[in-house]
């Protein structure tokens, strides 16, 4: 039995930051994950290195914000951590995000009114000092006039201004997860995608006994580790109830929805930022060519029906999207692929979606030292929640190891001017770098390497139309016969339409 420091359990945004963040520690890590590294919440994200502006939107005036002292001062710390996260990630890893000018419309009446908007900005701008700036200026209604994006929105008479910033977007969130898992093993951590955790249990000297399975050969296996960070998302009580651990549920799941299309030529590369009817925040961001919007939210569990969209909640997004840009007149036709994902939420009574607290739950006062489990985890923040759980560790647990270099880079395949392209209509993607994923970073299905190691499948056609091609041309490096390359694309076909309602 592999014996490690740390067993990281779940591959996605938090887990594969908590695994590079733990083995440059000098913790002996070993990350795993059921599916394969961010093949669940992580990629169905608003890809955003958000600002935090959102979190000070649940207040509506001074006396609520007042009446609530605990919410606004954790809507505070959220934002300042968003502040900061958005510089340092900024900063350090520029291959991996891009500016968007984003327009945030406000009506006279509105639910969010101006001057908490732009209080709102200048306190995110304090609560990073020398960060990277917002860029935020007003338009007024007579200059909002004049930009020809802002002729397509609702009620004209009623605008009062329009808020103009710049936003960060990551390209693309998957392969910011890869990343970071690659360069955890790069220092020691050991990775294993498509091996699902079954159980846990802590034995009377204190070390995890964690038995697996593995998805691909269904064969039984088992590790131990001195600590267990269970950072499964929407399955961390899964996992719990599963090993009969006597701990309280700590996980709401949110599903969220969104919905890709094709919109005018005046829209490209711009983003917007607005409330719904209802009084929650509705984005429309640029994707390439192509823009999404959303999400829809609302409490779901994590059933695999919350990674499926459903007629109605396209159908509402595409109808909040024509009460916001009314000259827009999209239609259902008009729908490229819409997806979802439950996002891990803490418990919060009262809250049906959960609250929006991040935190690492240290479980040693309820008998079990050394089990962590970290809810509420954010794309936007996960290099601050890779240094707080290894804090959380470390206060009761040493390394076995030596610390090392943390390390943030984007990974990079390398160049190979003998072998073409995949594809005309795919210039950024080389047979080398497919060819180089599958040899190098534990790529086992067509889906991985497609989604997940290269950006096909974020794209218009989501690469439906070249699967037959990659899966030939990677049969070689992954052991398949023609027979079995042919079925893994048929698989990946049939689950973009299934996952993502594709039209092809």
């Amino acid at each position: 039995m592999e014996a490690y420091d740390v067993a990281v359990i779940g591959g996605g945004i938090i887990g594969c930051s908590a695994a590079n963040h733990l083995a440059a520690a000098g913790y002996r890590t070993i990350l795993m994950e059921q599916l394969d590294l961010a093949g669940a919440t992580s990629g169905r994200t608003s890809r955003l290195q958000y600002c935090g502006l959102s979190y000070f939107s649940r207040f509506r005036s001074v006396l609520d914000t007042l009446s609530r002292p605990g919410e606004a001062w954790e809507g505070v710390e959220l934002a300042r951590r968003a502040m900061r996260d958005r510089s340092g990630f900024v900063r350090q890893t520029p291959e991996r995000v891009r500016p968007i000018t984003f327009f945030f419309p406000l009506y006279r009446d509105g639910s969010i009114p101006l001057w908490q908007v732009r209080l709102g900005f200048s306190l995110l701008e304090r609560l990073d000092p020398g960060g990277v700036p917002l860029d935020q200026s007003l338009l007024s209604p007579e200059e909002a006039r004049r930009e020809p994006v802002l002729a397509h929105l609702r009620d004209p008479d009623r605008l009062v201004g329009v808020m103009h910033y710049t936003e960060y977007q990551f390209d693309w969130p998957e392969r910011i997860c890869v990343d970071a898992a690659l360069n955890a093993e790069d220092n020691g951590a050991s990775i294993a995608n498509h091996t699902a955790v079954t159980s846990l249990a802590r034995r009377p000297d204190g070390v995890w006994s964690i038995a697996t399975t593995d998805r691909r050969t269904s064969a039984s296996g088992s590790v131990e580790a001195r600590a267990v960070v269970n950072a499964a998302g929407v399955w961390v009580d899964d996992l719990a109830a599963a090993s009969r651990l006597t701990v309280p549920p700590v996980n709401q799941g949110c599903k969220g929805t969104n919905v890709m299309v094709r919109l005018p030529e005046a829209f490209r590369g711009l983003g917007f930022e607005t409330m719904t009817r209802g009084g929650e925040p509705f984005y429309v961001i640029p994707w390439d060519d192509l823009h999404y919007f959303g999400p829809r939210n609302k409490a779901h569990d994590s059933s695999a029906d919350g990674f499926l969209t459903s007629e109605d909640e396209v159908t509402g997004l595409i109808d909040e999207m024509n009460y916001q840009f009314p000259a827009l007149g999209l239609r259902r036709q008009d729908v490229i692929y819409s997806w979802s994902g439950v996002r891990p939420r803490t418990a919060r009574r009262g809250h049906p979606a959960g609250g929006p607290a991040v935190m690492l739950h240290d479980f040693a006062r309820q008998g079990l030292p050394g089990y962590y489990v970290y809810t509420g985890g954010l794309l936007m923040t996960h290099r601050s929640a890779g240094r707080a759980i290894v804090a959380g560790v470390a206060r009761r647990l040493a390394p076995s190891g030596p610390s090392r270099a943390m390390p943030y880079g984007a990974r990079s395949f390398p160049e190979d001017h003998n072998t073409p392209r995949i594809s005309p209509s795919y210039p950024a993607v080389s047979i080398s770098d497919l060819r180089f994923a599958c040899q190098h970073e534990h790529v086992q299905r067509l889906e991985d390497l497609m989604f997940r190691r290269v950006r096909l499948g974020w794209s218009e056609r989501m690469g439906c139309d070249i699967a037959h091609d990659v899966a030939r041309e990677v049969r070689d490096v992954m052991g398949w016969s023609s027979a079995e390359a042919d079925g893994e694309a048929d698989g990946y076909i049939a689950e973009l339409r299934r996952k993502y309602q594709l039209r092809t």
